[in-house]
């Protein structure tokens, strides 16, 4: 920069901070200005967040999502919430129905680029997940485009119903599966909202809104918690979880089938849905007790999407509630009873484990539980069940934990 007299750099923001912090150093070393532009990965500025953050006692999604709504005047009658809800959540949980056909995700068409880079990646990391073959994903502008408009055309209107259903049959569903092209840029959120903003009133409103929520609500929020709050996110450890995984978690081997189920995925594509990242994955590590540090980099190692800025606030705030609580008021923890309920498993061996590891938790962290009049009844319930179960449940519990981590 020096040679060529290069006197400023201009970038966009840098969202993740240990990047943004070399470039830091760098222009401060040689001494040049550095000129930062609003991203255009995202809708709002660094600065409309902490506006936000000034005038709120607590960072809650629900209410940041408001102003969101608002400003794009989406699903708005004046000032007011089309139909009377912010949120059609409650709609948007139905299990798959059996032999429901799922649209395939379009097939992309490989770049010169992408054959180069399957080649390296062979050679170089052939001890990493996962199988090249597999390669699913777009990579041009081009092709993302044409994912966007076949998921408005064939997948946004069932959307809503199973977002949150788990098929062991079909990783992707009714979902998008665009993150991954969102936050590497080949798709910009502004460019989703213009063109489902087109189809409104053809969609139903749970669908609607449920996946407008998705890219306006919870992806700018999580932004800008790891833009205010990251130092917090990565430095506590609430529940004081040491465990390490060992190798049946990155090859879906642990026998919990439902975990299997979603490590495979990952393995295999890269990608899960929120539902199978939340609820499976890092409830059931969190479960385990396994160290914050070790789920944040499982998540960073085995996700396409993944980025510092993405992952802390869902890993820590959401999958661990390790940060205690900065925007999350309990942690998301399930037995298999929700998993029964909205996925196609089979019952077996595994609903005895999930369910001991459940009530172990609830059991060994009653003090927090009773402290929270919602939660507290969590504990009444496990002192009330019946001995020879619970004695079954957590002897499975402990020797799951046993036989799937360790102590460092």
């Amino acid at each position: 920069m020096i040679k060529n007299n290069i006197t400023e750099l201009i970038t966009f923001e840098i969202e993740d901070k240990f990047f943004e912090n070399k470039i830091r150093k760098l222009v401060n070393t040689i001494k040049i200005k550095w000129k930062i532009i609003d991203s255009p990965m995202f809708l709002n500025s660094r600065k409309e967040f902490k506006n936000y953050l000034n005038l709120a006692k607590k960072p809650l999604m629900a209410n940041f999502y408001k102003i969101v709504r608002k400003k794009y005047n989406i699903l708005m009658d004046d000032d007011k919430p089309r139909g009377g809800k912010w949120s059609y959540d409650s709609e948007n949980r139905k299990k798959l129905p059996k032999n429901f056909q799922v649209p395939n995700i379009p097939q992309i068409q490989e770049t010169n680029h992408t054959k180069i880079l399957k080649d390296i990646v062979t050679k170089k990391f052939s001890k990493h997940p996962g199988d090249i073959k597999n390669f699913w994903i777009p990579t041009t502008q081009k092709d993302a485009e044409k994912w966007l408009n076949f998921f408005i055309k064939n997948k946004l209107n069932l959307f809503g119903d199973y977002e949150d259903a788990v098929d062991k049959d079909n990783n992707i569903l009714f979902h998008s599966a665009l993150s991954p092209l969102i936050n590497l840029g080949l798709l910009t959120p502004l460019q989703i909202i213009k063109e489902i903003k087109k189809v409104e009133k053809k969609i139903k409103i749970n669908s609607f809104e449920g996946y407008f929520r998705q890219i306006a609500g919870w992806r700018e929020f999580i932004r800008g918690i790891y833009q205010n709050y990251d130092k917090n996110l990565e430095k506590n450890n609430f529940f004081n979880h040491n465990n390490f995984f060992k190798n049946s978690w990155y090859e879906g081997t642990t026998g919990l089938v439902p975990l299997d189920h979603s490590i495979k995925n990952s393995i295999n594509y890269g990608w899960t849905h929120h539902i199978e990242r939340l609820m499976i994955l890092a409830n059931l590590m969190n479960l385990c007790e396994i160290k914050p540090k070790e789920v944040y980099n499982w998540f960073m190692e085995m996700n396409m999407d993944s980025s510092d800025w993405v992952m802390m606030p869902n890993v820590y705030g959401m999958g661990l509630f390790s940060d205690g609580g900065i925007f999350s008021s309990k942690p998301y923890i399930c037995g298999s009873s929700y998993i029964m309920k909205m996925m196609n498993f089979k019952k077996g061996r595994w609903n005895n484990i999930m369910d001991g590891l459940y009530w172990r938790f609830i059991n060994k962290n009653r003090k927090f539980f009773l402290k929270n009049p919602r939660l507290s009844m969590m504990v009444k319930i496990f002192d009330k069940l019946d001995n020879k179960r619970k004695k079954l449940i957590l002897f499975e519990a402990d020797k799951f934990i046993k036989d799937n981590t360790y102590v460092n």
